[in-house]
């Protein structure tokens, strides 16, 4: 699993608008998910359409500007379009990463993780 950076590295934006987007997607997902999963005739074909549940998540709400439409007070639009103004050909790739991406433990814990953890 990658971590916003990563995924920001590999598609040139920022740190920051890859976990903004995963948000994003997450309430919009919660939304509308059960209405979109009611389409197949069980949540597993659903994901096998798709290939993935990441791929799943990220076609159901990027399509049709669900995203924008469900976050309508932030600007995602650099999610559709890149920095020049083109279409982003590669979006929905974009938005499968960013669904499974993390953030680093070393972000979270710069001196290591709590030493109770090495216990475990």
């Amino acid at each position: 699993m990658a971590t916003f950076k990563q995924v920001a590295d590999k598609f040139g934006v920022e740190e920051a608008q890859v976990e903004e987007l995963k948000w994003a997607m997450d309430g919009t997902w919660g939304t509308i998910g059960y209405d979109y999963l009611e389409m197949f005739p069980s949540e597993r074909a659903a994901i096998k359409a798709h290939g993935s549940e990441a791929a799943m998540v990220a076609e159901a709400t990027l399509d049709a500007s669900r995203l924008k439409t469900y976050n309508p007070h932030e600007d995602l639009s650099w999610v559709y379009r890149t920095a020049d103004g083109e279409w982003r050909k590669n979006c929905l790739e974009l938005a499968t990463a960013a669904w499974t991406a993390r953030s680093s433990t070393i972000d979270r814990y710069p001196s290591g993780v709590p030493k109770s953890w090495k216990d475990v």
